[in-house]
């Protein structure tokens, strides 16, 4: 992996996969789901994980999301009484992306569940507490949970796809914002690094010489998604240039540091290849916020969806 990421992404990975292996008996939560099922006269099967599931749709020719594809899917998550807690649908806009059995969705049971599923098909899923929101701690849902999510699979991506088409993406945005034309756009044309996808547009000229390794950088930055909204942004964000930390600097952010003067200021744009990749679904996205705060998620998680291209227009202080 090119990126340098949150340590703690290793952690919430781990936390997955262990979950997802457990196969202690969990007899009260088995005793209600299944009175429950038993009230609604539904048959389920259940993984040794403890998740009951069901389909209300099959399509046994629809493309398998397999591990290491790319899931788009819509989703409704209710309680046990059946109210809606969450939802999002073809009425809230696209399909959620998320990539299977990478350990990249919350809750835990998700990321087992959308594995079983074809394009088309819509699976329901029950969740007991250790599979849905049990190490939540901050009371946004209750951690004793019996979570139902429905979930409807629309398509199934190949990851190096959506990759080509961050850079036509960012070949389109060079295009329709001139940036090649150095009248308008001064200073330099853009310049595309064919091996890591990553574009770099030089906007003002510096002076001095390009940082060495034990430098310390200072820089200014606004970070902005491809459609231009903006994500983030910091003043006097400083580091020691070439050391590995801290862990969350981007490779394509520091590359492009790397080719900077003092002073100097330039536009950068990143496909996810070299960003954040998968980064996370969290469902409900509403309680992003609480999982950091739990240590559950990395803080980029509740910024960053999955496979965003960044752009970053960096003025380099020091």
């Amino acid at each position: 992996m090119v990126v340098m990421r949150y340590i703690i992404l290793l952690a919430f990975g781990f936390l997955i996969s262990s979950c997802g292996n457990d196969s202690i008996v969990r007899t009260s939560a088995d005793d209600e789901i299944q009175a429950w099922l038993d009230t609604m006269n539904i048959t389920a099967t259940r993984d040794n994980s403890g998740i009951y599931y069901y389909a209300d749709s099959l399509n046994p020719a629809g493309v398998q999301a397999t591990g290491g594809s790319v899931a788009a899917i819509y989703y409704t998550l209710r309680d046990p009484a059946g109210n809606i807690i969450s939802q999002h649908q073809r009425a809230n806009g696209d399909s959620l992306l998320c990539k299977v059995g990478a350990s990249a969705i919350y809750p835990l049971g998700a990321d087992f569940g959308v594995g079983l599923m074809r394009v088309g098909e819509i699976y329901n899923f029950i969740l007991p507490p250790d599979q849905a929101y049990q190490d939540l701690t901050s009371g946004a849902i209750d951690p004793d949970l019996i979570a139902h999510l429905q979930i409807t699979l629309a398509a199934v991506h190949v990851e190096s796809d959506l990759f080509a088409q961050e850079l036509i993406d960012i070949d389109n945005y060079v295009t329709a914002n001139n940036l090649n034309d150095t009248i308008a756009n001064p200073v330099d044309s853009v310049v595309l690094f064919p091996a890591s996808g990553i574009s770099f547009k030089r906007m003002r000229r510096g002076t001095g010489s390009a940082p060495l390794n034990g430098d310390t950088i200072v820089v200014d930055y606004t970070g902005r998604f491809i459609d231009d909204t903006a994500f983030g942004s910091d003043i006097g964000f400083q580091w020691i240039y070439g050391s590995g930390s801290p862990r969350e600097l981007l490779v394509g952010f520091e590359f492009a540091v790397s080719m900077m003067q003092t002073n100097e200021q330039a536009l950068v744009m990143i496909p996810s290849s070299q960003g954040y990749r998968e980064s996370a679904l969290v469902i409900p996205n509403s309680i992003d916020g609480d999982l950091v705060e739990d240590a559950i998620i990395p803080d980029y998680v509740t910024r960053i969806p999955p496979y965003s291209t960044l752009l970053f227009e960096i003025t380099r202080i020091d």
